[in-house]
Order: structure tokens, then sequence, then C-alpha cells
């Protein structure tokens, strides 16, 4: 039976539309990660729901995968979508998700796509414009000669004008536009 209890991987909490109508939200939680593929995820899903002819599925929750690929009801498609995510690395998993905040929820038809614009991560300053001035300089992405020229170097002012080249996330990952 599947477990009942939240994740701490991609999972989705799966009820159906019948029962919940009739006033329940019996379900459980089902990790992606233990499913190859979206067929053999469906199949567990209409095992769970079996006291039902035809289970009609509802995804009521979801843990551990970006919002923008959740939706109450989903295909073949997007399952696969999201097991594919299941197989990166939970580094890889994180930089994906963070991709989709600091894009407004959208994520690329190829998960590498994002991993191929990550830049890296912005040092933990308050300042998000002067952070991204120091990031770009210490990444090579500008050169400033070495010395005490460097210290009249405005990195805010540098920073707020690079920022609409870069997409970056709440969390101060760093993605190429």
């Amino acid at each position: 039976m599947a477990d009942t209890t939240a994740t701490d991987s991609p999972a989705l909490y799966v009820g159906t539309y019948s029962k919940y109508n009739n006033g329940s939200i019996k379900g459980a939680w089902l990790k992606l990660e233990d499913y190859a593929d979206s067929a053999e995820f469906f199949a567990a899903c209409k095992e769970l729901h079996k006291d039902e002819a035809d289970p009609e599925l509802m995804f009521q929750d979801y843990e551990c995968f970006p919002a923008s690929l959740y939706s109450e009801c989903m295909g073949s498609e997007t399952i696969d979508r999201i097991i594919e995510y299941t197989q990166l690395s939970e580094h890889d998993q994180n930089i994906v998700a963070e991709y989709a905040e600091a894009t407004y929820g959208t994520l690329p038809e190829d998960f590498s796509d994002a991993l191929e614009a990550y830049a890296g991560e912005l040092p933990d300053m308050w300042n998000k414009d002067e952070a991204l001035g120091y990031f770009l300089a210490d990444h090579g992405y500008i050169e400033i000669p070495e010395g005490s020229l460097s210290n009249y170097f405005d990195y805010e002012a540098y920073g707020r004008d690079e920022k609409g080249n870069w997409n970056i996330s709440e969390n101060g990952y760093v993605f190429h536009v």
C-alpha cells in the first residue's frame, strides 16, 4: 500500500474526483522516483483506487518539484516529465527548480537547457545589484584591473545595468538569459 504521509522527494497525493465530490480526500502520496514511466505510475494509481470501476484521478497536492509542472489533472506526458526530473541529481533538481522560479515558472523543454543556463550563485549580500556586479566581475564577465583602481569601480551600478541580461532567483541563483 502507498504511503499516506508527505515525502522528501518528488511526489503526488493521488485521490479521485469521485471521492472528493463525496466528501473524502482518501488517497496516498506516491513517490514518482518509484516508477520507470507514466504507465507504471498510472497502474499504481489505479491499484490504489481499485474500489472504483474507472477512477478519475485527482492530484490533490505535490511536493519537491517545480510548481510549473503541477496540475490537478495530468496526463502521461507531464508525469513522464516529472519522472525525468526525479532522475536528476538533487543538486540539478535544485538548479532546475531555481530556474523555474527565476523565469516566472517557465521551464525549457529539456532540463539540460536550464542546467546549461546556470552561471552560479550570488554572494550572500543584502544588495542584489551590488552582489551581481561582484559576481560578474569574479566570474570574468568584466575585466577590472587589479590594484587600487578596482576600489573605484561601482559594482552596484554595473550590477543594476546588467540585471536585464540575467535571470536571478530569489535565492540568488544566476542564469544566462
